[in-house]
């Protein structure tokens, strides 16, 4: 699984966005022409499906996959945002 997010990553020509998929990509899941693409982290999700790394992405899925449909969602295992990393709060306090 890791060769084929490193694939998507090398096909993608804008650096930042390159990084983001490298490093919050956690998995990639095929059904027929379809990818889900699951992301470790709120913050990276929301910005590869922002307009600019999005026209990045897609870019780089056409490289790749050619003639492919895809969504981004949030892995099993993430859910928290960056921000709440830096500064945790807890409301039962």
């Amino acid at each position: 699984m890791e060769h084929k997010i490193k694939e998507l990553a090398e096909a993608i020509t804008n650096t930042h966005t390159s990084n983001l998929v490298q490093s919050h990509v956690k998995e990639l899941k095929f059904e027929n022409n379809h990818l889900t693409i699951y992301v470790d982290n709120a913050g990276p999700l929301h910005e590869l499906e922002g307009e600019e790394c999005d026209h990045h992405l897609q870019n780089g899925m056409e490289k790749v996959y050619s003639d492919i449909t895809y969504e981004l969602k949030l892995s099993e295992g993430g859910g928290m945002h960056e921000r709440e990393n830096a500064v945790p709060h807890d409301i039962n306090q």
